[in-house]
This record gives C-alpha cells, structure tokens and sequence, in this order.
C-alpha cells in the first residue's frame, strides 16, 4: 500500500515538474491613463519588466545597458524618454496629444515611466498607439487602463491590434 501511494505521489510530482518545464515565458506591460478634467490633465504611467526593458536597450547598442541599479541616470533617462516618446501616442479628435515624460521610477522588478499632458479637453473620439516591445518581441501583450470621472475601461493589445481607436468614455 505504501509503495502505491509513493508511486503516485511521484507520478504526479513528476508530471508537475515536466508540465512546469515547457511553460513559456510571457511578456506584458501595463499603462493606465487617468482623465483629469478638472486638471484638463491626462496622467500616464507605464509598468515594463525591467529585464524586458534592459534586453530591449541591449539589443539596440553595443554599450551594456543595465537598468537597477543604473549608475548613469542622465543616459538612462534619455533612452526611457525616447523609447516611450517612441512607441506610446495619444490622439484626441485625429490630433496627437502632446504627452510630457516626467521621469521613472523602480518598484520591485518593474519600471515605473511617468508622463502626462496639460490643457487637454475631453474629446468625441480617441485613439492610443502602443507598440511598448512589440517590435522586440512578437509575443508582447501591452494592457491599457483608461480611467474618466465617470468610468473605467481596460483594453488588451498586441502585434495584431497596435492602434486602439474608441469613442470617448463619458
């Protein structure tokens, strides 16, 4: 009985530990984009893996690019500018929302892009342009979080839908 019950308990280690090995990595980013319009303000922060972010950098120079700790900020800060400059546009009513990037920040293993944009009134349509890694990586999955006063949506992209374009959440 005992060798039974040993038996199966190693079978079924077994076959978790196999199952667990062919599990594929995944890749995705979450930006959430808050509506101020009292502020006439949009707010925008983008979470990316900070290892995705450091393979994507060091894929683009011959430099080593390391993200945390990073020991040169003005350089690190330049290319997070222009990689989000890059690949995440906002366009209210057919016309791009001039974003603002503010800075960065590290929280755990992610890092944390702030930008935001002024003098912005709300519009009849929208559209958000994410191509966060999807160049650099096929399987990337960009998560949009579009908060108004009066609602919350959320919106999943990926190589196969890189433009969302909506109506206005009111």
């Amino acid at each position: 009985m005992c060798q039974i019950r040993t038996a199966t308990i190693l079978f079924f280690v077994f076959t978790f530990l196999s199952s667990s090995s062919s599990l594929h990595d995944y890749y995705v980013s979450s930006t959430e984009v808050v509506f101020v319009e009292d502020k006439q303000q949009l707010q925008v922060t983008t979470r990316v893996f900070i290892d995705d972010l450091e393979a994507y950098f060091n894929a683009q120079t011959e430099d080593k690019i390391q993200l945390q700790p990073d020991l040169e900020p003005a350089k690190i800060d330049s290319l997070v500018h222009v990689f989000f400059k890059n690949n995440f546009n906002i366009f209210f009513d057919k016309k791009e929302v001039g974003i603002q990037y503010i800075g960065r920040q590290y929280k755990e293993d992610q890092i944390l892009i702030f930008a935001e944009a002024t003098e912005v009134s709300p519009p009849t349509s929208f559209e958000i342009h994410n191509t966060i890694l999807i160049p650099f990586r096929s399987d990337q999955q960009n998560i949009v979080h579009l908060k108004t006063v009066n609602s919350k949506k959320s919106f999943l992209m990926d190589a196969s839908k890189t433009i969302l374009a909506q109506l206005w959440i009111h």
